[in-house]
């Protein structure tokens, strides 16, 4: 997309960086920004304690990042248009592309990865994704202890052989202008002997608005593991988002956003969002500087993440950093994006 705005395939103007639709953009999407901003800077933080009442929330795989990219913008995704937003947002799939994978490690106790293609057949969009998380739980507090925490804590181990995976089939299409799209999930969580799969159901649809895209989805619909005889729930969510880019602004320099606004199971409004800024020095070469920031939902989770990326054409190289709490050990992602 950027190298068309920059030779004009989208903006009249022969100077980019000068035109009216290109200032538009990046006063739009700044704008977009600081309002999510400000809604998590207003929003009080809700109490800790509400997060360890009513059942635990599993498998742990849906609650880790997904994707390098949107993990540096405070895993904020719903509006994103790489073939890993099959697990922020199945609506976005049908203006999605390509394949990305990732993996991420937090400290040396445990290890996530991801993979996501996107594939057009006829009017129909189908995209594929599979997550997996092996982690180390307490030996005590079976999947509560397991899972409460999140992923802020997994660098801490444990002697129980702990493992999380999620399968998930999408497909999406347009229908009068809105994107429309569901995913089909089996999610599984492995606690030393113990096991026990689940399918979920996501929905979502995206439409355009004004210089970028506005996302809604609804993720992880259905009823929870059991193990140990604990009962689990699904960490279910309501998600809606702005974001696009990455625009021109100036004759070597980009920038996009991402914003979001979740209420999760338990009523915590989550509000996350992040801006990319890209350096174009050659025409299909890009450096990009990426910074997000949300509101904390697990205990030592920190307010910002951030990350780097280079994209050479078709391919894309990411990095993401998570730095946690409580004297742990900074969690890193990296990832490939190819369209």
């Amino acid at each position: 997309m950027t190298h068309l705005l920059r030779k004009g395939g989208m903006c009249p103007s022969a100077n980019i960086a000068d035109s009216p639709c290109s200032a538009h953009r990046a006063r739009s999407l700044v704008f977009s920004l600081l309002a999510a901003t400000g809604v998590s800077a207003a929003l009080p933080s809700q109490p800790l304690a509400a997060q360890t009442s009513g059942r635990p929330e599993a498998p742990l795989a849906l609650r880790v990042p997904a994707s390098a990219r949107y993990a540096a913008l405070a895993n904020a995704g719903v509006s994103g248009t790489d073939a890993d937003v099959i697990f922020y947002n199945p609506g976005m799939l049908a203006q999605a592309r390509g394949m990305a994978v990732s993996g991420q490690r937090f400290g040396v106790q445990a290890t996530s990865g991801s993979f996501g293609s996107v594939q057009v057949l006829g009017a129909v969009t189908i995209g594929v994704g599979a997550q997996t998380l092996n982690y180390g739980a307490p030996a005590a507090g079976g999947l509560e202890a397991a899972v409460r925490t999140g992923a802020p804590r997994l660098s801490d181990g444990g002697p129980i052989s702990a493992s999380s995976n999620v399968f998930v089939l999408g497909a999406a299409r347009t229908i009068k202008g809105f994107r429309l799209g569901a995913n089909v999930k089996y999610a599984e969580e492995r606690l030393g002997g113990s096991r026990d799969g689940v399918a979920a159901l996501d929905v979502g649809m995206n439409r355009p608005l004004g210089s970028a895209t506005i996302g809604v989805s609804v993720q992880n619909i259905g009823a929870g593991p059991q193990i140990g005889g604990i009962d689990g729930s699904l960490p279910t969510r309501v998600t809606i988002g702005y974001g696009g880019g990455l625009f021109p602004i100036w004759e070597h320099f980009d920038i996009g956003m991402q914003s979001q606004l979740s209420v999760e199971r338990d009523g915590f409004v989550r509000p996350a969002g992040g801006v990319e800024l890209g350096y174009v020095p050659v025409e299909g070469v890009s450096v990009i500087i990426r910074q997000g920031i949300r509101l904390p939902r697990e205990r030592d989770e920190s307010l910002v993440t951030g990350g780097l990326g280079v994209t050479v054409d078709r391919f894309s190289f990411d990095y993401a950093f998570d730095p946690v709490r409580g004297g742990r050990p900074v969690s890193h992602r990296v990832g490939i994006r190819v369209k």
